[in-house]
């Protein structure tokens, strides 16, 4: 006897196969990704207000009584290595009101060991130093509080590896937008529905909607956020890919020769306070900050500028440390669209460049991820 004969089923339309991968990336970049979503989003969400907070929990290291006398820079350094040997400082934040402290940045190599991040405050009247905390600390005090969670948002204090790792989170999650987009909106006629929450409370319809709304609501600007963590993880690669676009210059400073290895312990010809002179003469503007670049042999001094994006000088001029002579300077901005991409991505990715409401919105935002993982891996269990 023949054979009966066998039903054959027609295969499902090409949209349709595209739209079960998009679907099958998405839920599997939502199980494998969450949970550091929800770690940088939480960290990311508590200090969009850091300063603020910072100042409110520790006073007595931020604000000293209102004052118009000023100590040189170079006694502040000064005395912050006697109060901790071997300090060398980075970067150095002037006070922007008569009530604030001075704020150093820079290392200490204790014993031998490897050398420690550490944060100094000074009196801007005559250098005192006020108090001292180290970074990549663990602890819940008011002390370290805000500190513990901004290396946790960086890094989570596993150093560079973990860096990478979090860049490669951002670009999948960048993926990720691009499939979310596609799901959300599966008739293009019924548009509207996606933005609304339908279905008896606790149903998995109501679940369903309330992932998809949020997403859907918030999606341009998660996506920045997304766009703006790779461009600040991944520095150089993302600046490689850029160029293969539009022109991006490179910062300055990059281009000066290292200074022999010997030299960086030594005390400069030029001093802090010499190269802020230099700089407010040749800038006319108030000064907002000063990166020492000892391997360079440079002063990065940073002036404010009708051009800043977020509230901070990002107008650079380099002083040398030899001769206090400018060797050149820099708007963040650059001159092209390139150039004006990066500098835009810290402003966007805190939202101090939208002022207030920017740093809002961030705020918002960070938490609505934590909201958009629990519901997704919530709304993945209901279904297994």
């Amino acid at each position: 006897m023949p054979a009966p004969p066998t039903e054959t089923r027609p295969p499902p339309p090409a949209g349709r196969r595209w739209r079960s991968l998009l679907r099958a990336g998405h839920r599997w970049f939502g199980l494998a990704g969450a949970l550091w979503l929800i770690l940088m989003s939480l960290t990311g969400s508590a200090i969009v207000f850091y300063g603020e907070l910072d100042r409110w929990l520790n006073p007595d290291l931020w604000t000293v009584p209102a004052s118009e006398v000023a100590a040189p820079l170079d006694r502040a350094v000064e005395r912050a290595g006697e109060a901790l040997p071997g300090f060398a400082p980075r970067f150095i934040d002037l006070p922007d009101a008569p009530d604030d402290a001075v704020m150093m940045t820079g290392t200490v190599a204790q014993d031998g060991a490897a050398a420690r991040s550490v944060q100094v405050f000074t009196d801007p009247r005559d250098g005192t130093v006020l108090g001292w905390r180290f970074f990549e600390t663990v602890a819940f005090d008011r002390r370290h509080l805000m500190t513990m969670l901004y290396d946790l948002h960086l890094d989570l204090m596993l150093g560079p590896a973990m860096t990478w790792f979090l860049g490669l989170v951002a670009l999948l999650w960048i993926a990720d937008h691009a499939a979310a987009l596609v799901l959300a909106f599966p008739v293009a006629a019924k548009w509207q529905a996606s933005f609304r929450v339908g279905g008896p409370r606790g149903s998995l319809r109501r679940l369903f909607d309330l992932h998809r709304a949020k997403g859907v609501w918030l999606f341009p600007v998660t996506l920045v956020l997304a766009v703006s963590s790779l461009a600040l993880t991944w520095h150089e690669e993302v600046r490689w890919a850029a160029r293969l676009v539009v022109p991006v210059s490179e910062r300055l400073h990059l281009s000066f020769p290292d200074r022999p290895a010997e030299a960086h312990a030594m005390r400069p010809p030029v001093g802090i306070d010499a190269a802020l002179a230099v700089a407010g003469t040749r800038s006319g503007a108030r000064i907002d900050s000063i990166v020492v670049l000892s391997r360079k042999g440079v002063y990065g001094v940073r002036a404010f500028d009708e051009r800043d994006m977020d509230g901070y000088g990002r107008l650079w001029i380099y002083v040398s440390m030899q001769d206090g002579a400018i060797l050149g300077q820099r708007h963040d901005r650059g001159e092209g669209p390139g150039d004006a991409f990066f500098a835009w991505q810290y402003p966007l990715h805190s939202g101090k460049g939208l002022g207030l409401p920017g740093r809002i919105v961030v705020l918002v935002a960070g938490l609505a991820t934590v909201a958009l993982c629990v519901t997704g891996l919530w709304l993945w269990w209901r279904r297994r």
